[in-house]
């Protein structure tokens, strides 16, 4: 999901991806390989290309891990990520 602060529904305390994936101080690939991905897949859905990245069990526990190193919950993200 590209930010976009000038979007009415944009709320700056509820993290992206990109920015989870920036607060924890990785690039694209090493977010990717972390959850299994290619980074393509990241750099696409970052730029709002993909709208929707499918997880499966294991994906969303390594994303449950990373978002706790983060210092955050995974409720803590958009409901608009599937």
């Amino acid at each position: 999901m590209i930010i976009d602060d000038q979007n009415p529904d944009f709320n700056p305390n509820v993290p992206t991806l990109k920015q989870v994936r920036e607060r924890l101080g990785m690039t694209q690939e090493e977010f990717a390989d972390a959850l299994g991905l290619s980074r393509n897949t990241i750099n696409r859905y970052e730029r709002g290309i993909h709208q929707r990245i499918a997880l499966s069990v294991g994906q969303i526990k390594r994303l449950v891990e990373l978002m706790k190193q983060a210092g955050l919950s995974i409720e803590d993200l958009p409901d608009d990520i599937d």
